[in-house]
């Protein structure tokens, strides 16, 4: 049975008065994100401009061409870096709307929705879910969308080129609001959607008769956290149309992962097969998007493998990438280090506590703890949130710059996620 009435913190934060604080948050962010018009900076909107990426072109052999690549680059990197506002207005970047920030924003709408039952909030997440409809990737038979710029990971992706990790971010919308509302639209355009993911995406399948997702239909990339992303979302919709198709590439994509988790119960970035990208990364926020993922795979298919898998990864988690001070839970960069203290992390530390709080009192306590120090450390005065605080020997540098997808999106869900999660607590 779970605690419901106090939780046991140095502040005893019970749980009316949670609920209060989030609904603060909550309404108070919504507003800000909607008078926006949902549009804002990106921390990878600089370098996608045409100038950054003929920089990021230059070849890194010979020693000579590559001398001239770091020299091009760095007065780039650094001035975006420390003066990521003024670059921006100098390099005459604009903010935009970005499908990614749209899908965590509609699901938070729905969030609220379902928790307080008014329709101003569906209404709002409606309006959204339209946006996608009339915003989706063109010349696709599919459902699909993308980044509203250019970026490099290895492999050149315009502006616009259909994604796996956003398209995932719209069927969760989507997804959301067929669960609230049983419309059948909701549900045909998810269906839409796992079509994207079979045929518009590169799928390795391995000799061990697992699959992987790639991130575009432009490369071979094998990453955990959309993998088990794509998963996820062929697996809900295929049980719900009773699709063995869906569930089958769901399970083997899960599997996939499952079989490259480490002993410690960690997953990195990167598949083992290509973890010479990045060796051996793990980071605070695609962590949590792992262990969410695996948690929501074992709701679906209730699988032994599955819930070992997740519950594993899961104590490795609070063991080694949350920092506990003074009551409080302050979300880790990596496994080295708090700093810099980054507002993904922090979203995605009351978002996964908020997702798993409903039946593990271990989440419900941590959820009591995160969001209080996330409100006080990460909150402006303006009612968005920070970006980053980076520390250097005593001295903590903040980068308040409003970033509306990567910031302002994700804890606007994280927030609605925990009020939700809360309420429905309080009543049982």
């Amino acid at each position: 049975m779970l605690n419901v009435q106090i939780i046991e913190d140095d502040k005893k934060v019970n749980m009316h008065t949670l609920i209060k604080s989030l609904e603060m948050a909550v309404t108070d962010l919504e507003e800000k994100i909607r008078l926006n018009n949902y549009a804002g900076y990106d921390p990878y909107d600089a370098k996608g401009a045409s100038f950054f990426m003929r920089a990021l072109a230059i070849p890194r052999k010979p020693w000579h061409a590559n001398v001239r690549r770091k020299l091009t680059l760095a007065p780039l990197i650094y001035g975006e870096r420390f003066f990521p506002l003024s670059f921006r207005h100098l390099a005459r970047i604009k903010p935009q709307v970005n499908a990614k920030g749209m899908g965590l924003i509609a699901k938070a709408y729905f969030n609220l929705y379902a928790a307080n039952r008014d329709e101003h909030w569906y209404d709002l997440g409606q309006a959204c879910l339209d946006w996608f409809l009339q915003n989706r990737c063109q010349d696709h038979p599919y459902p699909c969308w993308g980044y509203p710029f250019n970026w490099d990971s290895g492999v050149v992706v315009p502006a616009h080129t259909p994604t796996s990790v956003v398209t995932s971010a719209a069927f969760d919308a989507f997804w959301e609001a067929w669960v609230q509302t049983k419309r059948a639209e909701y549900l045909e355009t998810c269906k839409k959607i796992c079509e994207f993911f079979l045929h518009g995406l590169n799928i390795t399948k391995h000799s061990n008769g697992t699959v992987s997702f790639s991130y575009t239909h432009l490369d071979h990339f094998e990453v955990h956290n959309i993998n088990l992303m794509v998963a996820h979302c062929l697996l809900r919709a295929g049980k719900e149309i009773n699709n063995a198709s869906y569930c089958d590439y769901g399970l083997r994509a899960a599997r996939f992962t499952m079989n490259e988790q480490n002993e410690d119960g960690s997953i990195y970035y990167w598949s083992k097969a290509q973890n010479f990208h990045n060796p051996n990364s793990i980071d605070h926020y695609h962590s949590g998007f792992e262990i969410r993922a695996l948690f929501g795979i074992w709701q679906v298919t209730n699988d032994a493998e599955v819930l070992k898998a997740y519950q594993k990864y899961y104590e490795f988690y609070r063991g080694r990438l949350c920092e506990r001070s003074n009551g409080c839970i302050i979300p880790k960069m990596n496994l080295k280090s708090v700093y810099p203290i980054n507002i993904h992390s922090c979203a995605e530390a009351v978002l996964l506590a908020a997702t798993l709080c409903r039946g593990d009192n271990r989440a419900l306590n941590d959820l009591f703890k995160v969001v209080p120090w996330t409100l006080s450390k990460m909150r402006m005065k303006s009612g968005f949130y920070r970006y980053l605080i980076h520390k250097f020997g005593f001295l903590e540098i903040r980068s308040n710059i409003v970033y509306m997808r990567w910031s302002q999106a994700w804890i606007f869900l994280a927030l609605s996620e925990a009020y939700r999660a809360i309420k429905e607590i309080e009543t049982i």
